[in-house]
């Protein structure tokens, strides 16, 4: 076995060194020709100092570490190495992962890009395992998964944390199972994770062990977590779990309960659509408690367009006129975002009332003459009758399939032709459907993601 400290005089001069903060110098040493004891002892300094050397690490100081883990020999010293570039900065882990893959660079060892993060993954050392679980998750074959799996159950939490993160980015069903048993780590940063990585794979399996999180005591950070991943999975058990969760005292765990459903109705697929946005608004509908300021609430702070897009419909819904839900469709009209907009306006439309009534003439005479915003606040004025509305609304929120944006174009032309509408807004319309990255690769769209004759004759006044 090698000696693995310098000698003394060796040692002072390294300390000298750290001390004088040249620790460019001391990384001149690791990557030298010097004997291995001479390297680990450098390296060992650099981590020992590495306080000060965050503050201290220069560009061309982490070049010099990351060609030393590149280029050197003993495994040892290798790992003393990562472990000093952890200190400065984790994301370098990420760097190394990617020169490792690399042709262009040397192979650290004589073993082959993966195979050597298959060695490393039964290292002694911790940094090594981390450096392994990060290259394994961005290979990202099959064959990865058991090896990943494992990792899931290593001694270092920091490795059992990105290996689960690792998983998700891979979203496999095989490592249900390892992940799921992750839930009852003592650590909650690992619980935590694994709800996440949960979530991400996404597939029947992973939902089922997600689902009973919600219900845990010990853990409100934890349940948020599962309650925020579970609207990408539209079932009625699903949807079920998810309205508990706006009952709940936790207004953190009701807003992510309110945005799942909603990102459910967002996600759900063309022949689903219209069946999982009935079940949602039924099921949000026959809830006793008063859940409408929640959805205000997420209505008036997300920043993701389809949610809030999906919102301004159910606003429609359920908000039965109260004026805090009127002003937020009312300010909705002047989105940036024009489906909102026509989103908000059948809303608006479908709730109807003498009381809106007199706030739409107050809004129409605070817009500039002419504006979209005034001309779609006088189309609702003219359209606040019940049965009207409620078809008005119906429309709004239909699917439209096309299999590309330019026939999406062409459709809305011809409409405008036949409506009357300029050319211009149909324009308009077919660019946020263009621009719409809720759009599912066929080009499905949903409620809130394409209005369509309430789009005419909002426009037309």
């Amino acid at each position: 076995p090698m000696d693995d400290q310098p000698q003394s005089s060796e040692t002072d001069f390294l300390y000298t060194l750290a001390s004088n903060g040249r620790f460019e110098r001391i990384a001149d040493y690791v990557a030298s020709n010097e004997p291995v004891a001479v390297r680990y002892g450098a390296a060992g300094i650099l981590t020992e100092f590495a306080d000060d050397l965050e503050a201290a690490a220069t560009t061309e100081l982490r070049k010099q570490l990351i060609d030393a883990v590149l280029e050197e020999s003993d495994d040892r010293v290798r790992a003393r190495v990562v472990e000093t570039l952890l200190y400065i900065d984790e994301s370098i882990l990420d760097t190394l992962v990617a020169k490792i893959a690399a042709d262009s660079e040397p192979t650290p060892t004589d073993s082959p890009h993966p195979l050597l993060l298959v060695e490393w993954l039964g290292s002694e050392s911790v940094e090594l395992r981390l450096l392994a679980v990060a290259g394994l998750g961005d290979v990202g074959t099959p064959s990865m998964i058991p090896k990943l799996s494992a990792a899931c159950s290593d001694t270092d939490r920091r490795v059992r944390e990105r290996a689960l993160r690792e998983l998700g980015r891979i979203g496999n069903p095989r490592c249900v199972e390892a992940v799921a048993d992750c839930l009852d780590s003592d650590i909650p940063t690992i619980r935590r994770e694994a709800a996440k990585t949960l979530g991400k794979i996404n597939t029947r399996g992973s939902i089922d062990r997600l689902r009973p999180v919600t219900r845990r005591n010990d853990d409100d950070e934890l349940r948020r977590i599962a309650f925020d991943q579970l609207g990408s999975f539209p079932s009625s058990d699903v949807i079920n779990t998810l309205t508990d969760g706006l009952r709940d005292d936790d207004p953190d765990i009701r807003q992510a309960a309110a945005s799942s459903l909603m990102e459910m109705v967002a996600e759900a697929g063309f022949e689903e659509s219209h069946t999982i946005r009935e079940e949602v608004a039924e099921s949000i509908e026959d809830i006793d408690d008063d859940i409408v300021p929640d959805f205000v609430t997420l209505f008036s702070e997300t920043y993701r367009t389809t949610i809030r897009r999906n919102t301004a419909w159910l606003l429609g819904r359920i908000g039965d006129g109260r004026e805090e839900v009127v002003e937020q469709l009312l300010d909705a009209l002047s989105d940036d975002d024009f489906t909102t907009a026509q989103v908000a306006a059948s809303s608006l439309a479908r709730i109807g009332g003498r009381d809106i009534e007199t706030l739409l003439k107050e809004f129409i005479e605070d817009q500039p003459e002419g504006s979209r915003s005034e001309t779609r606040a006088e189309f609702v004025l003219n359209q606040i009758t019940d049965s009207e509305a409620d078809a008005i609304l119906k429309d709004t929120v239909e699917y439209i399939h096309v299999s590309e944006p330019e026939d999406y174009t062409d459709q809305k032309q011809a409409e405008a032709e036949s409506s009357g509408l300029p050319m211009e807004s149909a324009d308009d319309t077919a660019e946020a459907a263009d621009d719409d990255p809720a759009s599912d690769a066929d080009g499905a769209e949903s409620v809130a993601d394409k209005p369509e004759s309430a789009t005419a004759e909002t426009e037309s006044g």
